[in-house]
Parts: C-alpha cells; sequence; structure tokens
C-alpha cells in the first residue's frame, strides 16, 4: 500500500507566525487606536461647529433677532425674537447699557429665554461624551465659558473676555473653544498651553465664522477646517 504524506506547519514555522503576530500588533495597535481617539474628538468637534452654524442660520432667517451661546460643559441657547431684539437694541424708548455699548451679557437681557430643547451635552459632565473642553467650569473664573452673541450683523458682542487669541491670517483677535480627548486629559488639565494627542479648538470672530484647529505632536496648531 502507498503512505499517503501529509504537509503541516512545523512547530518552527508555527512559533515564526506567532512573533511576526505580535510584532504587527505592537506596532500597529497604538496607530489604530489613536486613530479611533482622534475620530472621536474630531466628530464631537464637528458636532459643536454645526450647532453653532445652525444657531447662525436661525438668526440670518429671520426665526430669531439674537442667540447668545454658551459654550461649557454643557453647551446651552438663549434665543430673543425678533421683536424683543428691536424693542432692546433699536428702540428709541430703550438706553440700557446693553444698547449703548451693544453688547450682551450672560442670559441678559432679561428678554432671553432659555431654550432647554437646544442643550447639547458634551465634556466631562456627559459620561458618553469622548471629550473634555477648555474653557469650562471645570476651570477658574473668568475661564469658566465663552459666549457667543449671534446676530445678523455682528453688531452685538459679549460685554466681558472670552479666552482669545490672534487669528494668525488677520491678526484680530479671536475667541476659541478647546477640545481633549478624555484618554489623554483630565477636565482641569484640558487649558491654554496643553500638549496632548487627539486635541482640537474652534476659533471664531464676530460673524461667526468658524475655523478648525489641530494640534499636532510638533507642537502646532494646523488649520483644518475654514
Amino acid at each position: 500500500m502507498r503512505r499517503i504524506k501529509y504537509k503541516a506547519f512545523t512547530i518552527i514555522e508555527l512559533l515564526v507566525v506567532l512573533v511576526i503576530i505580535g510584532i504587527f500588533s505592537a506596532i500597529a495597535y497604538p496607530n489604530v487606536s489613536s486613530w479611533i481617539t482622534d475620530r472621536e474628538v474630531k466628530k464631537e468637534v464637528y458636532d459643536v461647529v454645526s450647532y453653532l452654524n445652525e444657531r447662525k442660520s436661525e438668526v440670518i432667517n429671520g426665526k430669531y433677532g439674537m442667540v447668545q451661546v454658551v459654550l461649557n460643559t454643557k453647551i446651552h441657547t438663549y434665543t430673543m425674537s425678533t421683536e424683543d431684539f428691536i424693542n432692546e437694541y433699536k428702540s428709541i424708548n430703550s438706553s440700557t447699557i446693553y444698547k449703548i455699548n451693544k453688547v450682551c451679557d450672560h442670559q441678559k437681557p432679561s428678554s432671553f429665554k432659555h431654550d432647554t430643547k437646544l442643550d447639547l451635552l458634551i465634556g466631562s459632565r456627559n459620561n458618553e461624551s469622548n471629550v473634555h473642553v477648555f474653557p469650562s467650569t471645570n476651570h477658574p473664573y473668568p475661564t469658566s465659558y465663552s459666549i457667543i452673541c449671534i446676530t445678523k450683523d455682528g453688531s452685538i458682542k459679549y460685554m466681558r473676555n472670552n479666552v482669545n487669541e490672534p487669528d494668525r491670517n488677520t491678526g484680530k483677535n479671536v475667541d476659541y473653544f478647546m477640545f481633549c480627548s478624555k484618554n489623554n486629559a483630565t477636565a482641569k488639565s484640558c487649558k491654554n498651553g496643553a500638549k496632548f494627542d487627539s486635541m482640537y479648538k474652534i476659533t471664531w470672530d464676530r460673524f461667526v465664522n468658524i475655523k478648525i484647529y489641530k494640534y499636532n505632536k510638533k507642537g502646532k496648531w494646523i488649520l483644518q477646517d475654514a
């Protein structure tokens, strides 16, 4: 009878394969993990940008006379009707500090209405969020939040100072809001001057023209979208 020969891997061949798989995993896993982390942070950055653009669109289209967005671990919005905006800022019978200086304050004038349906939870107060943010209530005043007052013509500004920096193209000051991955940072360490992977920030001018930047390993903020 003829013997049948079966081919199989030797122990040495199996060990070589396992070593190769181990080396590949050691090299690939950190890159894949970093990519997933970056993707999670980036998604929340674009969620906030979309949120701001929606509020801006509502004002431009006349749904509201003005909208105030408070950027914090909970992003919340106060709306003002067109009629109330005219009474507050255009009427000759009005002489408030807000009209005279063309400013708004946190939840002021009193004609602002908090629209809880528009609240967006991000950061340390939301377990489902992948980011910490700056400024936020995890940081001491005055870096506890940033406020945007959105009007059609950009005529009303927040009466206090948000965290800000010069725009690299125009040289004019723009406000900013920063995002850090919860995998890399704590709520308090996510702040101005931090140096973490997967860190983003958005900037905006008085007309709420938004730019998105990403921090790279060389210590620079690189423009991603404008």
